[in-house]
């Protein structure tokens, strides 16, 4: 199979854009986190922490306890956004774009007479170099190519940091099997422990095991069929893919551990949620919130009886797109929260999402006029900045929950006028 794609992988970026930004923190051992709180966690940490055992997810009290001299930095997202749009276009300035996976990794098809093993390392090595000319020497990559993305991917994950692996006809499937068997996208632990039940323990195996026994893991004959071809290095072409959710959650910072202050950042996640749903062209059938408490330094819990999430509700309504109507749902389970406890996070998730071409209209004038209403909101938001408009449960805390890089959804922040 020739190879067809290259897969740039941004490594430890968070943390390489602080270290590129301040001097100082190079070399040194560094955490992005999302607020000054040890009961949060870490959201990247630079290699010279990831020795100490630091990484994505990792307590921030116990990355203390790992690295007592770790630095930490509270995320600076439109910073991030500025330097992946750096780093895009030093790709671009070398070869296209295809795709933007999430914030960090990036794909590209080559053309046919891209397709040589040293013509594919020559590219790599232009792209390595644009990055460090247009985005700054911290800002290191893995790059991996293949006969389709999947294989690149798994080919910018062989060597980090600042890799760059080819995966040819030669070195498949062979050069996969020192691989542990979730460097397969998708195969977390729930996939590992289902691999395992049908006798599926290593990456050599994986790559030997029949269609049946890959159909039986996977529930489905057409996706076992993909990845028996897949690792035979096929372009199997991804089937489209339907949004099931929207939603948002925030860890709130000490002085909003209250019922006013976690209500208003519900409401301030709401009015997120809503607004995005419509940019990508949904209506939702249901909204369901969600409370987790503060327990013992360091943990998590909920008071006495209300079991281990917390609290939570939901609800389902005739399909909108209005942020009012929403709203107005949320407020009503918010009322029904019993008493008590200190919130620690709070997070919404709208459901039942149909696409807007396919979504009837209410009958009512009033819901026509708050969706005109929340149209128009948008267009100024948009004009103007991220919360210039908005409803009054939000006054003094449309910056509670500011907005954040999720690793596949890049904010524009280049739409504000300044």
């Amino acid at each position: 199979m020739p190879l067809r794609y290259l897969f740039v992988d941004m490594n430890s970026f968070f943390a390489s854009v602080e270290q590129q930004l301040d001097p100082a923190l190079r070399g040194k051992p560094v955490a992005v986190i999302p607020t000054q709180a040890d009961t949060t966690f870490c959201i990247a940490a630079s290699y010279e922490a990831k020795a100490f055992g630091v990484k994505t997810g990792t307590p921030v009290w116990e990355a203390k306890q790992l690295c007592p001299r770790i630095i930490l930095r509270e995320a600076r997202h439109r910073e991030y956004v500025t330097f992946h749009n750096r780093v895009v276009d030093a790709i671009g300035s070398v070869i296209p774009v295809k795709s933007i996976a999430s914030i960090d990794e990036m794909s590209c098809r080559l053309v046919e007479s891209e397709r040589k093993r040293d013509r594919v390392v020559e590219i790599g090595r232009a792209i390595k170099d644009a990055i460090y000319r247009r985005a700054g020497d911290q800002m290191r990559c893995s790059i991996g190519a293949g006969p389709n993305e999947i294989l690149a991917k798994m080919g910018s994950d062989f060597k980090k940091p600042d890799g760059l692996t080819v995966f040819a006809d030669d070195d498949l499937p062979h050069r996969l099997h020192v691989l542990p068997i979730e460097a397969f996208p998708g195969v977390g632990p729930r996939m590992k422990r289902r691999l395992n039940l049908h006798g599926v323990f290593t990456t050599e195996q994986f790559c030997a095991a029949p269609v049946s026994v890959l159909a039986a893991v996977w529930g489905s004959k057409l996706l076992g069929e993909k990845w028996y071809r897949t690792v035979r290095g096929e372009d199997v072409p991804e089937r489209p893919t339907r949004r099931q959710t929207v939603g948002h959650s925030h860890v709130l910072p000490p002085g909003l551990r209250t019922d006013e202050g976690a209500y208003g950042v519900m409401v301030r996640l709401t009015h997120k949620a809503v607004a995005r749903l419509r940019k990508v062209g949904y209506w939702t059938g249901g909204v369901s919130v969600g409370v987790s408490y503060l327990g013992e330094p360091g943990t998590v819990a909920a008071p006495s009886g209300w079991g281990k999430a917390g609290w939570g509700a939901r609800c389902r309504f005739p399909h909108r797109e209005d942020t009012p109507g929403v709203l107005r749902a949320v407020s009503d389970m918010w009322a029904t929260r019993p008493p008590g406890g200190v919130p620690f996070k709070v997070g919404m998730v709208l459901t039942d999402l149909r696409p807007a071409a396919n979504a009837t209209p209410s009958l009512f004038e009033i819901d026509r006029k708050e969706a005109e209403l929340s149209h128009a909101m948008d267009d100024v938001n948009a004009e103007f900045g991220g919360s210039v408009v908005h409803f009054g449960g939000m006054w003094g805390l449309k910056d509670a929950a500011p907005t954040r890089v999720a690793f596949t959804q890049i904010p524009d922040f280049d739409r504000r006028v300044v």
